[in-house]
């Protein structure tokens, strides 16, 4: 579906409607969250909404991809980052600060991931594995720079073990995804403690459990 009519607005106008549903996603379910409120808060009426999106369905998949690219904006690690941890962490940080900023699209990307709305459930798969993908890549780039900073044996398959370390780095912060899933604020109060706790699960890998 094309949504030419939104598109032509000034850009200001665009943002207030779609800062408006995102913040009503953000606080609820798609079948909770009220077109009616959103109108409101934007000052337009819901013919004028659906004149431009068609659907509640269709609006939301329009919010819920907009907040994904605003969350998804790429970074630019610091270049005086030098060791493993220093790389690893000060992207975190990155990703973490966007999230902090653009706080209701987090929220509302948090919310999606857990609606069941059968409604959405197909196109919204698809948005959340399309930027998945894309995370997947830029970790897979952040760890192999930080793994090029450590002292690896002779003989090394880099690719081997940037592939090797993503699959335990997702499971580490898989971990957390889960305990934080229903309170997300709560895990940027815990950063410092959540990268210290971290960096006890990365040791034990890079520098094993067993005697030489």
């Amino acid at each position: 579906m094309g949504f030419e009519a939104f598109e032509k607005l000034p850009e200001d106008k665009q943002e207030m409607i779609l800062s408006a549903g995102i913040r009503e996603f953000s606080q609820k379910s798609y079948k909770e969250a009220s077109t009616d409120s959103i109108t409101k808060a934007c000052g337009i009426s819901k013919g004028i909404l659906f004149h431009y999106f068609g659907s509640k369905k269709e609006f939301y998949l329009f919010c819920l991809e907009r907040a994904m690219q605003k969350l998804n904006t790429p970074t630019e690690s610091p270049g005086d980052a030098a060791n493993f941890y220093d790389i690893l962490f000060s992207s975190m940080d990155e990703k973490m600060a966007l999230c902090t900023h653009y706080r209701d699209e987090m929220h509302m990307v948090n919310m999606a991931s857990r609606d069941a709305a059968t409604e959405i459930a197909m196109r919204k798969a698809e948005l959340l594995q399309r930027y998945a993908v894309q995370r997947k890549m830029e970790s897979a780039t952040t760890l192999k720079r930080a793994l090029q900073a450590l002292p690896l044996k002779d003989g090394i398959n880099l690719q081997v073990m940037v592939e090797c370390v993503s699959l335990y780095c997702n499971a580490v912060l898989n971990k957390y995804l889960i305990q934080y899933q229903q309170t997300p604020d709560d895990f940027f109060k815990n950063k410092e403690a959540i990268q210290s706790e971290m960096k006890q699960y990365f040791d034990m890998m890079l520098f094993g459990i067993c005697k030489e």
